[in-house]
Formats: structure tokens, sequence, C-alpha cells
């Protein structure tokens, strides 16, 4: 299976898989500005980095764009904001906090300085030491795959959506004949 593929079935998977907070944010109308240079709005920068770099483990660019590309640390930074509740928010600080623990304890240096082989192992052993109650994990994998197949560039360029289905036709004639049929009787 190739990385196309395996986006489009994800997709796929992901329309009933998205908590109540992610499906308001998105509704809302979050959207984050693809760039990497930008501003966090609820976490600090240190954090602001580290999420840059779990996202680009979890959707690295290959001939399709990253979640770095398209402006995913971003959305997830807005969207803990907006969208998520307090204790959500703490939930998703505290998961922060333990994966840098885990990488001083594990390699004695900082997330941010580790290989992308060493951060990618440590998102593993997290994921597989958390329960069924939504992790912090769960919620980075969660709002990484949503900012990024609601991006524009990844919607449009690489999923080809098509907000509009069929063919557009402006000026159509709207009398009884042409809505109705034949003959005039609507009933």
């Amino acid at each position: 299976m190739d990385r196309r593929e395996a986006i489009r079935r994800t997709t796929l998977l992901l329309g009933g898989a998205i908590s109540s907070s992610a499906m308001t944010g998105l509704l809302s109308g979050c959207q984050a500005t693809p760039s990497v240079a930008w501003t966090p709005v609820f976490v600090e920068q240190e954090q602001a980095r580290m999420i840059e770099s779990i996202v680009d483990c979890i959707l690295p660019a290959t001939e399709t764009p990253g979640a770095l590309d398209v402006g995913v640390p971003a959305f997830v930074d807005l969207m803990l904001k907006e969208a998520y509740s307090n204790e959500e928010q703490s939930r998703f600080l505290t998961g922060l906090t333990l994966l840098e623990a885990s990488s001083q304890e594990k390699y004695k240096k900082e997330f941010l300085y580790c290989s992308n082989e060493d951060q990618t192992a440590l998102l593993t052993e997290l994921e597989n030491q958390a329960d069924s109650s939504p992790s912090f994990i769960r919620m980075v994998k969660e709002l990484t795959l949503l900012g990024y197949f609601t991006s524009e560039p990844i919607m449009t360029n690489v999923l080809n959506y098509n907000p509009v289905p069929g063919k557009y036709e402006g000026c159509v004639d709207a009398t009884a004949e042409s809505v109705v049929g034949v003959d005039n009787n609507i009933f």
C-alpha cells in the first residue's frame, strides 16, 4: 500500500472517529495558515516546537506535502485554544511534559534534539502505554490528521475535493415547464 492509499483509507476511517471537541472546532471554521514560522496562541514557544516535531513524525513530507507543509502545528495550537475544554487542554499539556520527561530519561536529551527515529520510538512507546481513555497521543494524532486532511492544499491537490459537485449552470430557465414537465400542472 502506498502513502496515497493509506491517506485515502485513513480519511474514510477518520470520518467516524473524531471527538466532539475536534468536530466542534472543525465545524466552527478553525483553520491554520500554512506556515512553519507561526506564533502560538495557546502553547509556549518550546511546546510549539515539540508539536512541530510530533506532527512531522506522524505525517512527514514524501511525494505529497507533510503536516509541516500545510500548517498543521498552528492548526493544533488553535484547536487547543478554541475548541478543547480546560480538562482536554490540561491533558494535552501534561502529555507534552511526560513526553519530554521520557525523552530525558531514555535518551538524556530534550525531545527536540532526539533523532527522528528516537522521537518516533518515544511516541510509539507512549501510544502503547495509553489506555482506552482519550490520551495525549490520541489527541495529537487526531488533531494532526484533522488538520492535514482539512487543509486547502491537501483537499484540493491530493484528495481532489470538489465542494460543488456537478456542472455549474448559472442561467437556467425557471418556468413551470422546465421545473415540472410538459404541462403547467404542478399537482
